[in-house]
Order: C-alpha cells, then structure tokens, then sequence
C-alpha cells in the first residue's frame, strides 16, 4: 500500500501518521477538516479488498456497527471507499490497547480485572441487544484511555472476515488464542462466542498467560476444543474463588452451560466484587461423572454376576449396605433438620467485630462463613454485611456468612530513590497516591534535584489515597569562607590567596594607577572580609603602569629633588 501520510479521504479526512496494523487493516490517526477533531481511520490491507463478498459484508457490518452508541464502544463515524481504498472512520481514543497494558504490567489484580471486564460485558451487552455480535473480542481490540474507561473497538470487521479459515490465520495469529470452540469447528456461532472470549480475556489479566498455546494456529484451535482448562485457581491460588468461577463458566466449551448473555455475567461479577471468596456455582462436574461412572460399575457388576455367583453375591452385599447407610444417613439428616432443629433469626451484627460477631452467632447456634472485601467506609474487621440478611428466620445450625471490612483498598508504597520530581509524582499518581509534603537537603551523595528520602518508605503498604512525603538533594553543602585582601599582592600572590580560601580567579582586567606599583592588584569586585560561599568567583584589576609616563614623572622628581 502507497504512502497514504497527506492524503485526504472522503473530501475531509486528512491522513497524519499511521498509529497501528492488525491482521486485516491499517490504522491511521487524522484530522476531520469538517468538524475540526481527530479520528482514526481503519484502511483495509489490499489482499481483502480483492474479495468482493468479503467486502460487501464489510460495508454492511461496519454500517451496523456504526449505529451502536455506547460508552464503551469506540464510535464508528463513517464507512467509505476511495480509489479502491476501503475505509472505516472512527472515534480517537488516547490511551493503549488491552493487551500493551497486561504487557507492561504482567498480572492483574482481580479488583481492577474486574473492573475492566465490567465495562467489556456492558459493551457486548448493549450490542448484543442491538444484534451485533464481534466475534473477535481479544485484548488487541480493546482501548483503555488514560482516565481508565474501557473502550471496545471492531465491531463488524470480524464478522465480515467470517470466511477466513483457520489455515489462513497466520495474518491473524493473535484471535486464534480469543476462538470460542464453536468459532474453531467452524460451526454456528451467536453472540455466546464473544462471552467465552471476554472469558478468556479474563483468564490473561488474572493469570498473566493465555489459556491454550501451540506451535500452530490449528493446535491453539483443537486445544479449544478438546483440552481441559487450567484454571486461574490453579495458576494463582490468590485468586478468589468467585472470580475463578466467572473465568470458568464463561469459558464453557459447551454453549448450553456457558453464560447465555451478558447480563448474567454482569450479575456475577457484581456479586463478585461484592463478595469475591463466595463461591457463585457448586461444581456439580466430579459428582456426576462419579454417578456415571458408578453406573457403569455396577451394571459390569450384573453382567458379571450372570457368570459369578460369588462375586455377584458380594456386589449384592456392598449395594445393599451401601443402600442402608445413605437411607440411614437421610433420616437421621430429614429428623434432624424437620423435628428437632428450631427456627431462628438472624441477629443484627453489622458493626461488631468477627470475634464479637461470631459469639453472637454460636449463641443462637449459628455457624459463620467469612467473607472480606475493600471498604473506604467502614474501618477494617467490622462486620458490614450479612447473608441471609439480619432478621432473617433460619434454622439452627445453618451457616450466616459474614463479609469483613479490611479498610480502604492497600497499595504498595513505590521506590523513588534518585527519581527527578516529576518522574516520582507520575509514579506516585500511577499508584492512587498522592504527592505530600516536599522538602530539599544537602547532600553528598545524591545528585541535585534527584529525591534523596521518602515517607513512607518503599514495600510499605498503605490506603489508596496516602501523601507520600520527599526530600529532594540540594547538592553538597556549601561552607562559608572569608574573602581574603588581595590589593597590594603581585597576581601570582593573589591567585594564591584565593587557591587557599578556596575561591576562583575570575576575569582579570588592567588599569593604571600612580599610586601603586606595577603589576600589583589595586582592586578587588569583593570586598575583602566578606563570608562567601566555597568556589565563589572573584573578579580583580591589576595595575598596569604607563612606561614613557612613568619615566618622564622620575625625570622630573629628580630635577626637583636638585
């Protein structure tokens, strides 16, 4: 493709600089000369511009995609085609993709995935209701601007490319990675792939890698299909079992049990960041294949027993009290819980601590499940919410989970040692803190204007939101020294005098004066006895007497003295 840098597309759109390159498209920064903004401009690469169905689904996915607004969508502005040019305009978001961020910053805390995941599902949400579905949700194709709103880009593109195999992916390696299972057998697909997409977006911010990889995009894809997923959990046993179980059900291979819109993932992450170490589903999967499997037992058992009448009888025996005992089991569980336990409420105990909490609790014969999460409101260890909710009739010995405050959100107190002052107060910004106090010292060791100290200290680990005092280096203390009397000396003596109260000789200027001898200083820009600081410059006047003057002045002293 020619250089398009001065080009003006669609009579408006002047090309600035080319600001990215994906698997299909270009994408340049520009200036719309009609409404005086910047946009990016996403030109396709000439290789899908020769396929004229590819382009006639082009055009009408990004026409579709145009008439989505949302927050976190990236606007489509116009669609257009010039000198067999194909192009997209769009809105300009400063700021970096998804993927450039997890990069620069590794793992990311499951609060802030959260937090970002959010703004995604709400995007897809809005679209999907709208009937557009992306189909290549991945980092690459997600903006974060510097304020942190979340912006998906892209809507339409994939859809259009909906024919390009998987063999042909190698312009398109990085979506092979985001492929739902349905999108690799190249079976139908609705807008439940762009949910197991975000599911596997997910999955990289928390762990930090991606689910599947291979050598091949065709392994990445069987993978998708067959293999079985490392869980985040599993990865990172730090992660919260809420979050662990959102990254799983959205990364379902089967459609049918995956989350079936965005609003129900929506709904888990609220519950989520409410209550992260809640698990949201019980893991019915090892139950029922030991259920399938101990069928399949017991029916090789009766074939067997056809032929062994002793192996048979043993079966029989072990089924039997097998039988016994769960049916025992049941019953003492069905009398216990419908004859003997009491009713009772659940009693107000937001505001204890847990331990004040918990003996309330054991004295209606109430187990407690705790919970803790971030609150800039309530101090840290006091109790601030209650499930089932306080006064909430109960039986005994029913488990009331409790959720704890830990006090407002810890961040990690960074290092700034020898950092200049606007590098340090970025850095300090970066990590929701703020700039305290700033003080400036002497020092030896600490180059001028680098921070020599901090408080708190680095690794301390602190509230969002805490001043971070500095102390900045002046440099070296400069000592005091007198200026020594330099009128009178010959300038080798001066220069001296000055080497030995550590000043410096500055400029050297020539006069004449009768009243003293030549060569000798007869003035000084610094008054003698003056305190200076160490390495002060001193500017002297050195007498420079007229020699045909001088002896015509002895001439005539010497015929006066006659």
């Amino acid at each position: 493709m020619t250089n398009l840098i001065g080009k003006v597309l669609g009579k408006r759109y002047i090309i600035i600089e080319k600001i990215g390159e994906g698997g299909m498209a270009l994408v340049y920064k520009a200036r719309c000369q009609l409404l005086n903004r910047y946009v990016a401009v996403k030109i396709l690469k000439p290789e899908f511009t020769s396929d004229e169905e590819f382009v006639k689904k082009f055009k009408r996915e990004s026409l579709s995609a145009a008439s989505l607004s949302h927050p976190n969508i990236v606007s489509v502005y116009d669609v257009g085609e010039e000198d067999g040019i194909y192009y997209i305009v769009m809105e300009y978001v400063q700021g970096q993709t998804l993927k450039e961020y997890i990069k620069r910053n590794g793992k990311i805390g499951f609060r802030e995935t959260l937090k970002i995941i959010n703004q995604i599902a709400l995007a897809l949400e809005h679209a999907h209701k709208n009937g557009v579905v992306h189909r290549d949700i991945k980092p690459h194709n997600i903006l974060i601007t510097e304020d942190k709103i979340v912006k998906v880009a892209d809507f339409g593109i994939a859809r259009a490319s909906t024919n390009t195999t998987i063999t042909n992916t190698d312009k398109i390696l990085g979506s092979v990675h985001y492929l739902s299972p349905e999108q690799a057998r190249g079976s139908y697909t609705d807008h439940r792939t762009d949910i197991y997409s975000l599911g596997v977006v997910m999955y990289e911010m928390l762990t930090g890698r991606l689910p599947y990889d291979a050598d091949s995009p065709i392994s990445i894809a069987i993978k998708h299909i067959e293999e079985n997923l490392i869980t985040p959990l599993e990865i990172d046993d730090s992660i919260p079992k809420a979050v662990n179980d959102i990254v799983l059900k959205a990364m379902e291979k089967n459609v049918a049990k995956r989350y079936q819109n965005a609003k129900e993932m929506l709904d888990d992450i609220a519950k989520a960041q409410e209550n992260p170490n809640i698990p949201l589903f019980y893991n019915e999967n090892e139950e029922d294949a030991t259920k399938i499997i101990g069928i399949n037992e017991i029916n090789s058992a009766l074939n067997e027993n056809n032929r062994k009448k002793k192996k048979g009888k043993l079966i029989y025996v072990i089924m039997t009290t097998l039988i016994l005992i769960l049916t025992a089991a049941f019953l003492v569980y069905a009398y216990n819980k419908y004859f003997i336990v009491k009713d009772v409420k659940v009693p107000s105990i937001i505001g204890l601590s847990e331990e004040e909490a918990k003996k309330v609790l054991e004295s209606r014969k109430l187990f407690m499940e705790v919970a803790n999460r971030v609150s800039d409101k309530k101090p840290a260890g006091q109790v601030i919410r209650v499930y089932p909710d306080e006064n909430t009739t109960v039986k005994q010995n029913s488990t009331v989970r409790v959720v704890i405050s830990t006090g407002p959100n810890q961040v990690k107190v960074p290092d700034l040692a020898n950092m200049d002052l606007i590098t340090a107060e970025s850095l300090i910004k970066k990590n929701g803190l703020k700039i305290g106090i700033i003080e400036r010292k002497n020092s030896d060791t600490v180059q001028k204007d680098l921070i020599i100290s901090q408080s708190p200290e680095k690794g301390t680990m602190v509230q969002e939101g805490t001043e971070i005092n500095i102390v900045i280096s002046d440099g070296p203390e400069l000592k005091l020294v007198t200026v020594p009397s330099l009128l009178g000396k010959s300038l080798d003596n001066a220069i001296n005098e000055l080497k030995k109260a550590n000043l410096n000789l500055g400029t050297i200027s020539y006069s004449e004066d009768n009243n003293y001898p030549d060569g000798v200083v007869i003035d000084q820009d610094v008054a003698q006895n003056i305190q200076v600081k160490e390495g002060t410059i001193i500017n002297i006047t050195v007498n420079k007497l007229n020699t045909a003057n001088n002896d015509n002045q002895n001439t005539q002293q010497t015929e006066t003295g006659q």
